[in-house]
């Protein structure tokens, strides 16, 4: 069974109920743990397993007067292989930065927080450590690292505490990291840079239609306005000015643009086009060359 994605709306849910954010030393953890697979979409098992606390893989990157960012560099894994047959493959890596419009819930100072909370004596093999029954509030958590079973559960056991249902797991997490990056319409070589896979075919087994680029095609086949990228919700139409009814007088080369009904882009444009979101009424006149 495939692991379903999880949903924008879902996942403020889970900070809705407290599931997610700093408020206690679980919900640091398992905010560690969605986070770390959602943003750099670790595979659900090994790559959350191996993760150390020294060194780490994800190294905090600060300079003055710039946006501080995480940099995760992962281990050799199923798509590097070690040996002669992945020598000249570079690991992957990953940089997240520091969401500035809600600090909140940015993970950089999250992550920064967790580091903290960890106590000195934390073994360098483990990034994951269990929380401590009566945390201080210098340290939440003991030297003791997260069991297997109890870290790969983490997804499952989230949305059944939120009441979210479907088949959600660890590994939802790096199918919607990719599923989100597509459907916003992110080049696929730089989907491939966040998830690591090295072939298009592997990549794209991620991919997954919304409702609403379903929902887009019904449109088109009404003769709708299109959505199907789900960036935008306008139709390309060539305009050109009303002219006299000469049939030898020539149509402007470029269209003219009625600033109070067109609006602009720049993405998913197509050449020689007009955008049209809230136009009540649009005269379109066209002139063909020729007897036929």
């Amino acid at each position: 069974m495939q692991a379903e994605v999880l949903t924008e709306e879902e996942e403020e849910l889970l900070w809705q109920k407290g599931l997610l954010g700093d408020a206690t030393p679980q919900s640091l953890l398992d905010t560690m743990v969605f986070y770390n697979g959602l943003y750099f979409a670790l595979r659900s098992g090994k790559e959350h397993r191996q993760l150390r606390s020294k060194p780490c893989q994800i190294e905090l990157v600060e300079h003055p007067g710039e946006r501080p960012f995480l940099r995760y560099t992962e281990d050799i894994s199923k798509n590097r292989p070690g040996g002669l047959k992945g020598r000249k493959v570079n690991p992957k890596t990953v940089l997240h930065h520091a969401n500035l419009e809600n600090p909140e819930r940015c993970f950089v100072r999250l992550f920064k927080e967790y580091v903290k909370k960890c106590p000195g004596s934390q073994p360098t093999h483990a990034f994951y450590m269990k929380p401590l029954c009566q945390p201080t509030p210098s340290c939440w958590y003991s030297n003791k690292p997260l069991g297997h079973s109890t870290l790969s559960k983490t997804v499952a056991r989230l949305c059944q505490e939120a009441g979210i249902s479907g088949y959600k797991t660890n590994h939802s997490l790096r199918t919607t990291a990719a599923t989100r990056l597509y459907q916003s319409g992110v080049d696929e070589q730089l989907v491939m840079e966040r998830t690591g896979h090295r072939s298009l075919e592997g990549v794209r087994t991620y991919k997954r239609t919304s409702d609403v680029q379903r929902e887009a095609l019904s449109d088109i086949l009404n003769s709708k306005k299109p959505r199907v990228d789900g960036n935008t919700s306008a139709v390309a139409v060539p305009v050109y000015p009303a002219t006299s009814h000469n049939p030898h007088q020539e149509p402007p080369l470029l269209p003219v643009m009625n600033a109070a009904n067109v609006q602009t882009t720049t993405k998913n444009c197509i050449p020689g086009a007009f955008y049209f979101n809230s136009c009540s009424s649009v005269t379109i006149n066209m002139h063909c060359n020729g007897s036929n």
